[in-house]
């Protein structure tokens, strides 16, 4: 007998019943509808398995190294040693038999570190690591922070309150190029810590809440975090600086200050006619990069025949090349060359990368090598998508994936940036190598992209400030943007930017546009007061360019090591500004020596001054202090500037020492002898005295008006005071004295 339509009806259904239980078991064990931690991700959608360790997933061996482990995740296998965290992915289980336990404090410090400082603890639990990318969050207890790729502004920013959070991509942007993955928080300037990742280049996304940082790194390789602290803020900073030296060795250890003057970007028949002009202040050029094409052979630049003399001339290379058509060289990842549009990105390990750069820039004698240009991650249609596992899922946009034919297909890889790798290629020996991206291994880095405006002066000044605390020895900004001044507006924003001249090792001003004219012509003044500037540079050749010179930042003022002050106003206010003056007496001497200049005396409290844009009326010299300067009409002769108290008649010597290499000569004023010596102690290096001679020697505030040497003038400088001058220069120059022999200068008519 047939079955009747209900009863048939119940039995599909229950058939039905059946195969869904056993679907919802098979999918149940698969983990897919549970939702829970161990899902399998579907390859086609933006999707992954939560790969943010529970606390159960943690254990630690009796070698002191702590793992984590869970089902579909890669594990990973964290190190603590002193003063270091090591974060990579774990390929075995450890020794047979070694005995895990596990946790039960999830916050644990990095070892090493002083005890009465600041220290940094590492969140155990919030630790992630997934394929591209893995996640580590700290804590401290600083109430503000520095790094994070910040450095346009002030150094240290309070941290985000209550549920606010501040973000930062390393890289930041071509504006922008930094990579300086650094970290520092304090509550004061004696309790501090300091930290930075060691990732190879790797971008990074920095995460800050009231109480944690949060470091995001695209990186499947080892990741290291290196932390230290310090008696202060500063030796914090230097504890870091030093190990980032060791991780990153710079092709450079010390920075050679110079008067360079460099001018850019050129064609050769515009550096040849700014060459045969005697009025240019150009000591240096660049050359155009329109100008180079680089091929398998060298160099070719269009036009070099004018160019008689390239010792003087940078050559431009960016990160990525054109190559010529005929080039020879092979466009191929084996070779080095990876194809991005019309251009090409060089990975700067391949030996054919490092051979063609040798060959076409660094062996070709020039002055040296103006390196730019940050790498654009390559864009391509078959480009891979990809998700980091954090709290919030989150596409990597499409414009930052690299395309397939860029290593191997993967996301992120070391060479996708400029990074340290490039160093290796780059040993300039007898060349400079200044660079436009601030990346592990910088010695030199040149700030462009800013504009003539007072912000763009601001983020001058705080990049000098700043980066310098990191460690990087040369930090220069495109003088005045690059930009000729038309208005007056413009003009004094040129100005005070070139007072920042002061802070930098050379000079450097480049456009697409020509600006040889403007710099030289003497019917044109927009840039009369940035080569005043320029002048009073070369003048303290001596002092700035001391190993040991340092610059400190005050209100409305820069103190050059502990005897030169300069005002400088970013604001640009016109009339009185409050300077924050150290404690002494001060004078900004009058250059045509005709009047007593500005005279100032400080207890350490802001004092009032009337802000002029004259060089001149802005830079004070400490009294009680000698200083020896280069000749404003002769680079090769000097100046000896002998400054006493105004205000006391104080008997006692002023001495100081001036030495270059390892000769010195001790320069002593004696008042009671009334004259001023010098001695000379000789060095074991080769010297050529002829380039020291003393051309000009000033006493300042001398009590005596009568009975001056026949041989000095004086003018007033207050009741009862005189300045006295010998200008050596107005006879015979073949007969001046070095500063590097022993002889004695009287004063006074009757002085021995």
């Amino acid at each position: 007998m047939g079955l009747s339509t209900k009863q048939k009806v119940l039995v599909v259904a229950a058939v039905v019943f059946v195969v869904l239980v056993i679907i919802l078991i098979v999918l149940g064990a698969l983990g897919i509808l549970t939702g829970g931690k161990d899902d399998i991700p579907d390859s086609d959608t933006l999707s992954c398995p939560d790969c943010l360790f529970q606390q159960s997933d943690w254990s630690e061996g009796e070698d002191g190294e702590y793992r984590a482990t869970r089902k579909n995740c890669d594990s990973v296998l964290v190190t603590l040693t002193d003063n270091l965290l090591s974060i990579k992915k774990n390929t075995d289980e450890g020794p047979e038999g070694q005995v895990k336990n596990s946790l039960s404090d999830f916050s644990k410090k990095i070892p090493g570190a002083n005890q009465d400082s600041s220290l940094l603890t590492w969140k155990v639990d919030k630790t992630m690591r997934n394929n591209e990318t893995v996640k580590l969050v700290f804590s401290d207890t600083g109430t503000q922070y520095a790094g994070c790729g910040n450095f346009d502004g002030p150094l240290f920013t309070a941290k985000p309150s209550g549920d606010s959070k501040v973000s930062c991509m390393l890289w930041k942007s071509e504006e922008n190029p930094t990579y300086l993955p650094f970290y520092v928080s304090r509550n004061n300037e004696e309790n501090a810590v300091c930290m930075f990742a060691e990732a190879q280049g790797a971008p990074i996304e920095i995460t800050l809440t009231s109480t944690t940082t949060e470091w995001l790194i695209y990186s499947d390789e080892e990741v290291k975090v290196h932390s230290f602290n310090g008696g202060s803020v500063q030796d914090a900073l230097d504890n870091c600086v030093q190990k980032w030296k060791e991780i990153y060795p710079s092709t450079s250890s010390t920075v050679d200050w110079t008067d360079n003057f460099i001018v850019g970007s050129l064609t050769p028949s515009q550096i040849k006619t700014d060459q045969e002009n005697t009025e240019s202040p150009a000591t240096h050029y660049i050359l155009s990069p329109d100008s180079v094409t680089m091929t398998g052979s060298g160099l070719e630049i269009s036009g070099g025949s004018d160019i008689s003399d390239y010792s003087s001339v940078f050559l431009p290379m960016t990160a990525s090349q054109k190559l010529d058509e005929d080039s020879g060289i092979t466009a191929t990842k084996e070779n080095g060359y990876y194809p991005s549009n019309d251009e090409f990105i060089l990975d700067f390990e391949k030996d054919s990368v490092s051979t063609t750069v040798d060959t076409n820039f660094l062996q070709q004698g020039k002055a040296g090598i103006l390196m730019s240009g940050l790498l654009q991650f390559p864009k391509g249609a078959d480009c891979k998508k990809s998700v980091f596992c954090s709290d919030d899922l989150s596409e990597v946009d499409e414009t930052s994936c690299l395309s397939v034919e860029f290593g191997d297909g993967q996301v992120f890889q070391k060479h996708n940036l400029y990074d340290v790798s490039m160093k290796k290629a780059l040993k300039p020996g007898e060349n400079l190598v200044i660079e436009t991206v601030l990346s592990p291994g910088t010695v030199h880095f040149h700030r462009t992209g800013l504009e003539l405006t007072v912000a763009g002066l601001k983020t001058c000044y705080n990049n000098i400030f700043n980066i310098r605390r990191f460690g990087i020895g040369a930090v220069t900004c495109n003088m005045c943007a690059g930009v000729v001044p038309s208005t007056d507006s413009q003009k004094s924003i040129c100005f005070r930017w070139s007072q920042l001249s002061l802070l930098m090792p050379y000079v450097i001003i480049s456009s697409e546009e020509d600006l040889t004219g403007a710099l030289s012509g003497s019917q044109n003044d927009a840039f009369a007061k940035l080569k005043e500037n320029l002048s009073f540079k070369k003048q303290l050749h001596y002092l700035l360019a001391s190993p040991d010179m340092s610059i400190v930042a005050k209100s409305n003022g820069i103190l050059l090591g502990d005897n030169v002050f300069m005002v400088i106003n970013l604001e640009g206010s016109v009339g009185d500004i409050e300077v924050e003056l150290p404690s002494g007496q001060w004078l900004a001497p009058d250059p045509e020596q005709q009047t007593e200049g500005t005279y100032l005396k400080s207890e350490g409290s802001p004092q009032t001054i009337l802000y002029e844009e004259s060089i001149s009326k802005l830079l004070f010299y400490k009294l009680e202090n000698i200083f020896v300067l280069k000749d404003r009409d002769n680079e090769e002769h000097l100046e000896v500037h002998v400054m006493q108290l105004k205000d006391e008649n104080f008997d006692s010597p002023i001495t100081s020492t001036f030495s270059v290499d390892d000769h010195e000569t001790v320069i002593k004023l004696d008042v009671q002898e009334g004259r001023v010596s010098f001695a000379y102690t000789p060095g074991t290096s080769s010297i050529n005295k002829d380039k020291f001679k003393v051309s000009k020697l000033v006493i300042y505030y001398w009590a005596e008006s009568s009975g001056l040497s026949s041989s000095a003038r004086s003018y007033a400088s207050g009741p009862g005071r005189v300045n006295v001058v010998f200008e050596y220069a107005d006879g015979n120059s073949s007969e001046l004295t070095s500063i590097f022999s022993n002889w004695v200068e009287s004063i006074t008519s009757g002085g021995s």
